[in-house]
């Protein structure tokens, strides 16, 4: 009962492909918190999606006791390596500060 009071909405979807992208559609910002591979995979697929023009949100990382650092490295990496612009990764935050989330993703 205490989660239907506050429910407004509520989607079914056929596929994870079509839930993705139903959670596009409804959102303004993409955070990932701390998390396994199906968060891992929600979040660089928005973040992949932003690359190419098909998600406006911004995308971030919730860096909770430097729980994604070595991913974060692994990001820069790939700016190293020639995989990623550093123009998109500056499009990707990682930050353990909710203030410096929401001025990423309210800017």
């Amino acid at each position: 009962w205490y989660l239907a009071h506050y429910v407004n909405e509520f989607y079914v979807t056929d596929d994870m492909d079509e839930r993705k992208a139903k959670m596009l559609s409804l959102a303004d910002a993409c955070l990932a918190l701390p998390g396994g591979p199906g968060t891992l995979e929600e979040i660089s697929e928005a973040f992949s999606w932003a690359r190419v023009g098909q998600n406006p949100n911004p995308c971030a990382f919730y860096n909770v006791n430097g729980y994604y650092d070595k991913l974060a490295d692994f990001f820069d990496h790939m700016v190293t390596e020639g995989f990623l612009t550093t123009e998109d990764r500056n499009k990707l935050l990682f930050s353990d500060s909710l203030e410096e989330i929401y001025n990423f993703m309210t800017r």
